[in-house]
C-alpha cells in the first residue's frame, strides 16, 4: 500500500501558466480558506519531532506565502484533525470539524478563538456536545459553546460546517447512515436543508457577503529563471530568552538552524511506523534533517540573520558549548526576500513581542549569515547530513571498538559488536516497533513487548546513552508528548554519550576531537538519524509487486529532490513537470 501523497499549498493566477509554492511543507496542507481578514486558514500535517498521529492543526498564512504561524491546536491531542475551517462572519473566531486521523467521514464541530489560546483547552469551545472528538476521545476538560445546548436526536456524524453567524451554520449531519444538510445553531436547534439519494458532503451558500480585504504581496515570487538560486530571507527576534523558563535564560549562546527534507523516497512498505520508506532514525519515522549551521545570539539576546527562502527551517536553542537546551517541534519558512520574525524560544506564537525590529535596520547592524559546519562543501545551500552509519560508527571504532569488541573487557557490560547494527538500538533506546525487519539482527530481545517494561533502576547497559528525544514513546502522557518539552532534559545538553566523548564525564580516557564531538552533538540533536539521504538514494530502485500499471512508483536512487520555491507549468506533462522542477 503506497504511502499518502502530500498535497501542499500553492498559488496561481488567473491566465497564467505558472503555480508557486507557498509553502515548505512535506506533509500535506488541505482545505484551505479565506479568514476575514484576508489571510488563508488552512489544515496542516506535520511530525517534526512529534509523534505520528495527532499532528494535524489549523494554520494562516498570506496569499504570498510570507508569515505562515499557527493559528490553533499544535500542540494539541484535542481534536485529533482540525478541519474543513472557515471564519465566523464578523469575528475572530473560526468554526471547524473536529474528526479523526483515520476515519475522515467522522466529526464534531468546534470553535476556536485564538486571541483567548493557541492549544487545549484554551481558545477551544465544542459545538456538538454530544459527540466525542473522533478517535482522541473526550480531553479532560472540553468547554461547551453554549451552555443550552441539546443535541434533539441522535447523530453520529458532523462536518463541512459553513457559518452564517455567530449562532447559525450549515452542516452536513450523517444519522442513519447517510450525511444530509442542515441549518443549525450552536444551542443544537437544527433542520433539515435537503437530503439526497447519496451523501452530501460538501456545499456553498450562493449569497452576497463582505469579501475579505486582499492582502497586499510583500514579497516577489521568484520567477522562472530564478527558481534554482531563489533570494535569501531574514530571521529577527529580539530577544530569545523572551518566554523561556527562568533556567534557560542567559544560557542561549547559538541558534542551530536545521532544513527538513522533503522524502519523496520510499519502499512503499506499510508495516507500522514505516510506511513512509526507508528508516530514518529508530525513534521516529520522519524528520529528515540537514545541518545548516549556527547563528549567534548577541549580548542583547536577539539575533537577525539570513536564511535561505523555500525550505522548511528548523531551530534549536544552544548554549556556549554548542548543546541543545531546547528544540522546536515544528519548523517555519521564508518567502525569496521575506524578513519575519520570533517571540523568542516560547510556546505560543500569538504573543506579540515587546520589541520589534528597528525600522531602520542599517543603524542597528546587518543581518549575521549562518555559519556551516567546518566538513560542509563550499557553496551548499541544504546544509549537511549526518548519520550513525557514516559518522558515528568511525567514532566508536576509533574511541570505543578496542575495549567494547572482540577480546576488550568492555564487551561484559556494553557489546559494540556488528551484529547488523545492534548498537544502533541500544544507544537509542527504542521500543522496536516493527523496525528488527529493517535492521537486520535484531533479536526477539528487543522487540516491542519487551523494552516498555524496561526496570529504570536497571536498564540494559548502553539503554538511552544518546539521551535523545524518543519521540514515538517519550512520553508518560499522550497530551505531554506534544506538548512543549522540559529543557535542559534531554538532547546533547544532558548526554551521557556527548558527556564521555568530551572527556566531561571521565570514561577510561576517551576524549574526542572537536569534529568528533560535534558530530555526536548534531547527531543526538537530529533525533539519531541512522542512515543519510545519500545513503538512502544509494540504493536501487525498489521492485513493488504489481505497480506496472502506477503512474508514480516506489523509487529511492532515481527519486527526484525537490526545489523550492519556484514555479512550473501547469499544463505541462508530468514527466516533463518532474524533470523540471528537480535538479538532478
Amino acid at each position: 500500500m503506497p504511502p499518502t501523497n502530500a498535497y501542499v499549498l500553492m498559488r496561481g493566477t488567473f491566465g497564467e501558466d505558472d503555480l508557486h509554492f507557498i509553502s515548505a511543507n512535506n506533509e500535506p496542507d488541505y482545505l484551505p480558506s479565506v479568514l476575514n481578514d484576508g489571510r488563508i486558514v488552512y489544515t496542516r500535517w506535520e511530525y517534526t519531532d512529534k509523534p505520528l498521529w495527532r499532528a494535524q492543526s489549523l494554520w494562516t498564512v498570506n496569499p504570498d506565502g510570507t508569515q505562515a504561524n499557527t493559528l490553533w491546536g499544535n500542540q494539541s491531542v484535542w481534536p485529533d484533525v482540525l478541519k474543513d475551517a472557515r471564519a465566523i462572519p464578523g469575528s475572530t473566531r473560526v468554526m471547524f470539524t473536529g474528526s479523526a486521523h483515520h476515519n475522515w467521514f467522522s466529526g464534531a464541530i468546534g470553535i476556536v478563538d485564538s486571541d483567548t489560546g493557541s492549544n487545549f483547552p484554551r481558545g477551544l469551545a465544542k459545538v456538538t456536545r454530544e459527540l466525542a472528538w473522533p478517535e482522541s476521545g473526550n480531553g479532560p476538560q472540553d468547554p461547551g459553546e453554549s451552555s443550552a445546548y441539546r443535541a434533539y436526536g441522535k447523530w453520529d456524524a458532523y462536518i463541512s460546517p459553513w457559518p452564517l453567524s455567530e449562532k447559525d451554520f450549515l452542516v452536513s449531519i450523517r444519522r442513519n447512515g447517510k450525511f444530509a444538510i442542515y441549518l443549525m445553531d450552536t444551542d443544537g436547534n437544527r433542520e433539515l436543508v435537503y437530503e439526497g439519494v447519496n451523501n452530501i458532503f460538501h456545499f456553498m451558500p450562493l449569497q452576497p457577503r463582505p469579501c475579505p480585504p486582499v492582502v497586499a504581496d510583500r514579497v516577489v515570487l521568484p520567477s522562472r529563471a530564478e527558481r534554482l538560486s531563489p533570494a535569501d530571507g531574514a530571521i529577527y527576534s529580539p530577544d530569545v530568552h523572551e518566554g523561556v523558563p527562568e533556567k534557560m535564560k542567559g544560557k542561549i549562546k547559538y541558534l542551530r538552524v536545521w532544513y527538513l527534507e522533503q522524502k519523496t523516497y520510499t519502499y512503499w512498505d506499510h508495516r507500522p511506523a514505516l510506511s513512509t520508506g526507508p528508516v530514518v532514525s529508530g525513534v521516529q519515522t520522519d524528520g529528515v534533517k540537514r545541518y545548516l549551521g549556527e547563528v549567534p545570539v548577541h549580548a542583547d539576546g536577539s539575533v537577525w540573520f539570513r536564511a535561505p527562502s523555500g525550505l522548511a527551517l528548523h531551530f534549536q536553542a544552544l548554549d556556549e558549548r554548542h548543546r541543545a537546551l531546547q528544540t522546536m517541534r515544528s519548523f517555519m519558512n521564508l518567502q525569496p526576500g521575506e524578513t519575519r520574525g520570533c517571540t523568542g524560544c516560547h510556546e505560543r506564537t500569538s504573543v506579540v513581542s515587546a520589541a520589534a525590529l528597528p525600522a531602520d535596520r542599517s543603524a542597528f547592524r546587518t543581518p549575521d549569515a549562518i555559519k556551516p559546519a567546518p566538513w560542509a562543501p563550499p557553496d551548499t545551500r541544504t546544509g549537511v547530513a549526518i548519520g550513525y552509519k557514516r559518522d558515528i560508527v568511525p567514532i566508536f571504532q576509533r574511541r570505543c571498538y578496542a575495549c567494547h569488541t572482540g577480546a576488550g573487557k568492555g564487551r561484559a557490560t556494553f557489546d559494540l559488536t556488528e551484529n547488523g547494527w545492534r548498537p544502533y538500538m541500544l544507544i537509542v533506546g527504542w521500543p522496536g516497533w516493527g523496525v528488527r525487519d529493517k535492521f537486520p539482527g535484531w533479536g526477539a530481545s528487543v522487540v516491542r513487548e519487551d523494552w516498555p517494561t524496561i526496570d529504570p533502576k536497571a536498564p540494559p547497559p548502553g539503554y538511552d546513552l544518546a539521551g535523545t528525544i524518543k519521540v514515538e514513546n517519550h512520553a508518560k502522557t499522550t497530551a505531554e508528548a506534544y506538548a512543549t518539552l522540559e529543557p535542559m532534559t534531554r538532547l546533547s545538553y544532558n548526554s551521557r554519550f556527548v558527556k564521555m566523548l568530551s572527556g566531561e564525564t571521565p570514561h577510561h580516557g576517551v576524549k574526542g576531537t572537536d569534529e568528533e564531538v560535534m558530530k555526536a552533538i548534531l547527531w543526538v540533536d537530529a533525533i539519531c538519524p541512522f542512515l543519510t539521504d545519500a545513503d538512502i538514494r544509494a540504493e536501487k530502485d525498489p521492485v513493488f509487486p504489481g505497480s506496472d500499471w502506477l503512474v508514480l512508483k516506489p523509487r529511492l536512487e532515481t527519486a527526484p529532490r525537490p526545489v523550492r520555491p519556484g514555479p512550473f507549468s501547469a499544463h505541462a506533462d508530468p514527466d516533463t513537470v518532474v524533470r523540471e522542477y528537480c535538479f538532478p
